[in-house]
């Protein structure tokens, strides 16, 4: 038995863990504009082994992102990476947050559950073996929505911009993240995903996806000039699935995602007590295993253990790589996350020309519509994307120029005014 001075001895139970309060929300604005001291990334450096190992890790055979004496004959004289390779990269220049600024946003709506819901790119340079990429990160709108499709309840998004340069301090991407944070009983309570089972595969729909995996179209050397693309045409789809646990440790591999084991995994739970909780039999376990474990998942509202959202992101520029070639330039992308894809969906990844101009500074561009369809004919990734390509007239796909002021520069501080 408990004794009553056991009792009263306990701190207080914050009552506001886990709840979206209007105190959470202030300490979330308040770091608005605070650059975000990096954990050791990933990989430090793009190498010939980092760069294959991403590529591979979402099923991506292009000969550009893994075979030396390949990509030496093309436009880049040598491998370049995956476009999304970013996510796994990045050393930080800031090493802590000032203490009088971290108290101002200190425990900003601790407990409250994170959906990743969508992201948007922009590209401005390969990424090369041997570049070291700085990453700095801040904070950028948190805007509240009363009532959320997940939940049914409130939820607040918040924006995080990243700027990866090069070690020679040019401008390599930039790097939209949105959240969704929402209270884990409220989406338990809604129980929307609930009815959703898995799939059960014939040997008819093994085939499918197996002939769609035979007869995958990648363009490679051949040339796509933009006088050849008109609005309306439909890019080559490819197939991704059925997902199974083994194609998420493959993924995982690749990116990284920030995961510890043992030890490591202790030191982290020190620093982040609140991204973990005690699992079925009681012992602390990342909040991120979602994306494995469907216990969990189920806690949180969700029937299965689902992937992650930049995996989808990386099927989505695949599908756009392998349609515009190696002479060809992917500069924007972005996709939003509507619906979850769980372990046993079969992803459709589709893509149509939407529209085709030529640019101020000479480029000649394709704007693209792009999706992931599951098996149920429900839409979990809908995307756009604008290509540079190579015109018969002018030559080569020209490269975007970074914004002025740019390089070398921290992200302001202030609320971007363009989104």
């Amino acid at each position: 038995m408990t004794s009553e001075a056991e009792k009263t001895s306990r701190p207080p139970r914050d009552e506001s863990l886990g709840k979206i309060t209007d105190d959470g929300i202030e300490r979330m604005r308040a770091r608005i504009g605070v650059e975000i001291p990096q954990i050791e990334p990933y990989n430090e450096y793009a190498t010939v082994d980092s760069i294959r190992h991403f590529a591979r890790g979402y099923g991506d055979d292009n000969p550009l992102f893994s075979n030396e004496a390949y990509a030496k004959k093309t436009r880049w004289r040598q491998m370049i990476a995956p476009p999304t390779f970013l996510v796994t990269t990045g050393v930080s220049e800031v090493r802590e947050i000032p203490p009088e600024v971290r108290a101002k946003g200190a425990h900003a709506l601790a407990g409250v559950h994170e959906f990743f819901s969508g992201d948007e790119w922009e590209w401005f340079r390969p990424i090369l073996p041997g570049d070291r990429l700085v990453k700095r990160k801040a904070l950028r709108d948190v805007v509240v929505k009363e009532v959320s499709q997940f939940t049914g309840g409130k939820s607040v998004i918040i924006r995080y911009r990243t700027d990866w340069l090069n070690q020679r301090g040019q401008l390599a991407a930039f790097y939209w993240e949105s959240y969704v944070r929402a209270e884990r009983d409220a989406a338990v309570k809604q129980k929307k995903y609930l009815e959703i089972k898995r799939p059960a595969y014939t040997a008819e729909m093994v085939k499918e996806i197996d002939d769609a995996y035979e007869t995958e179209l990648r363009r490679g050397s051949e040339i796509l000039h933009w006088e050849d693309v008109s609005p309306g045409q439909v890019l080559p789809p490819i197939v991704k699935g059925a997902m199974k646990v083994t194609d998420l440790l493959v993924w995982v591999r690749g990116f990284g995602g920030g995961m510890q084991s043992f030890k490591l995994a202790y030191l982290h739970r020190k620093r982040h007590p609140n991204f973990y909780t005690r699992n079925e039999w009681g012992y602390p376990d990342i909040v991120e295993r979602v994306h494995w474990d469907d216990l969990w998942a189920q806690k949180i509202g969700n029937p299965f253990a689902y992937d992650f959202g930049k995996l989808r992101g990386a099927f989505l520029a695949q599908v756009v790589t392998n349609w515009m070639g190696d002479d060809a330039w992917l500069w924007k992308m972005s996709d939003q996350y509507r619906a979850f894809n769980y372990y046993g969906d079969t992803t459709w990844v589709k893509g149509s020309v939407k529209s085709k101009s030529v640019t101020p500074e000479g480029q000649h561009i394709v704007e693209l519509e792009l999706a992931c369809e599951n098996q149920r004919g429900t839409i979990t990734a809908p995307g756009q994307a604008t290509v540079i390509l190579p015109s018969r007239a002018h030559g080569p796909a020209r490269l975007p120029s970074p914004p002025p002021g740019v390089e070398g520069m921290r992200p302001a501080p202030e609320k971007m005014t363009d989104e």
